[in-house]
């Protein structure tokens, strides 16, 4: 009977992993074909000015669309242009890829012009939104197109060169420069300088789909239907970079920085002149410095402003301002390493988080604690400086030089005429330049 029970018992267990076995095995197929059956493709949004930041933000989706096996990565452009140097970094990052590049200027009626018109004809794909516009690419010096013809020269062939990579209209990529040409979509397809004009993304990856498209000598098939889309977001450097190296902004940074230095150097007491180096710091971000060198620069400079704090005493400013140096230089650095990872976005996210935390937590704590020992430095009484003052030596002293001595439960720098050993009783006759003069106290 019990072997009956038992066999029963046992072919039931064996059943119910069977049943477990073929839900796991048809679940993961399910999932396995659903994402064997469509195309990841990111996207990302190229919009306002076109800077430091905007190179970090290409690189890192790049980054981002390679490690995760991308088809494609598709960039919305909707800029009016910005700088030169920022706008050839792109071009270099985009030239460099693995993962196909489609530029699309969207929505309708947006514009991708100056900066923005050589990144489109750099992609591997070009497409625009109905009613949008590109061109404007004639470089500016100061706030007026240039005509100098070696401005000219080299901005003409490097549109010219950028269209020729893939196939497209040289002519009208050289007008694009020389006569500030500028073309709204159905004219940009018809004379050949971009591949499509498509009202929306998802029109855009359906008909994409099959092309294909040449970077110089290397051709590839666009697969990007069907798709499964997925948004690279600004990581957390390119958000700060972003206002950092709007030119308004690091102009005004780096000017009055220099100024309020100026004026902290040449008054005494300190803070002015913190205030001001940490507005010359972030302001040569605006201006093309490396981001990892501004972060070490801003690590080291909190670092600096704190033993500052501690040796000479600034009333907690110097303490305050170290610490929002050291989290803007570890958030910089933790969100922009300096060599590639192979890691999870949010670990990046969840770990930079920490890092900020904790740096700012402990930052605000020690200078309260500064700030608050200040206080009681301040609040503190004098000691009674007639002959009352009683306490005892903690050093040796001999006649003219100076040792410590215990006054009312502090430590204090003294003097004396005599020679006094340490542990003897002493009283206080005077002080002169924060020193007490001390005699043996007479038994």
């Amino acid at each position: 009977m019990f072997l009956i029970c038992g066999l029963m018992a046992s072919r039931r267990i064996i059943n119910l992993l069977i049943l477990i076995l073929l839900i796991t095995y048809f679940g993961l197929f399910s999932q396995a074909y659903a994402l064997d059956g469509r195309n990841l493709v990111v996207y990302t949004d190229i919009s306002g000015y076109i800077s430091v930041a905007t190179v970090e933000h290409v690189r890192s989706t790049l980054t981002y669309a390679e490690n995760v096996g991308a088809k494609a990565v598709v960039f919305q452009l909707n800029t009016l242009g910005g700088s030169a140097d920022a706008m050839m970094n792109i071009v270099q990052a985009i030239l460099a890829s693995k993962v196909p590049v489609i530029g699309y200027v969207y929505p309708q009626a947006a514009q991708s012009l100056s900066a923005g018109t050589y990144i489109l004809v750099a992609t591997d794909y070009a497409a625009m939104a109905p009613y949008s516009i590109i061109g404007s690419a004639q470089p500016v010096v100061g706030s007026e197109p240039t005509k100098e013809s070696k401005y000219i020269n080299a901005f003409k062939q490097q549109m010219i060169s950028y269209a020729a990579l893939h196939g497209r209209n040289t002519t009208v990529a050289e007008k694009f420069v020389t006569e500030n040409l500028n073309l709204y979509a159905q004219e940009a397809k018809e004379c050949n300088i971009i591949d499509a004009v498509e009202p929306s993304l998802e029109e855009l990856l359906r008909n994409a789909d099959g092309k294909t498209v040449r970077r110089g000598d290397a051709v590839f098939q666009l697969q990007t239907y069907p798709f499964e889309l997925k948004y690279f977001d600004k990581p957390v450097n390119v958000e700060i970079l972003i206002y950092l190296t709007d030119p308004l902004l690091s102009s005004l940074l780096l000017s009055i920085g220099i100024l309020v230095l100026l004026v902290g150097l040449s008054t005494p007491g300190m803070g002015a002149e913190i205030v001001g180096a940490m507005m010359v710091i972030l302001g040569l971000v605006g201006f093309g410095i490396n981001i990892n060198i501004v972060s070490a620069i801003l690590v080291i400079f909190g670092a600096v402003l704190f033993v500052i704090e501690l040796k000479k005493g600034a009333h907690g400013i110097a303490a305050l301002i170290g610490t929002v140096a050291i989290t803007l230089g570890f958030a910089l650095t933790i969100s922009n390493p300096f060599s590639p990872t192979l890691i999870q976005a949010e670990w990046v996210f969840r770990t930079l988080l920490t890092v900020v935390a904790a740096t700012l937590s402990a930052g605000i704590i020690l200078t309260v604690l500064i700030v608050k020992a200040i206080s009681i430095v301040l609040r503190r009484k004098p000691v009674d400086w007639l002959p009352t003052g009683e306490g005892r030596a903690a050093d040796d002293i001999l006649p003219g030089k100076k040792g410590y001595v215990v006054v009312g439960g502090e430590y204090w720098q003294a003097t004396s005429d005599e020679e006094i050993k340490s542990g003897d009783a002493v009283v206080v006759v005077g002080r002169e330049k924060g020193v007490l003069k001390v005699k043996k106290k007479v038994q």
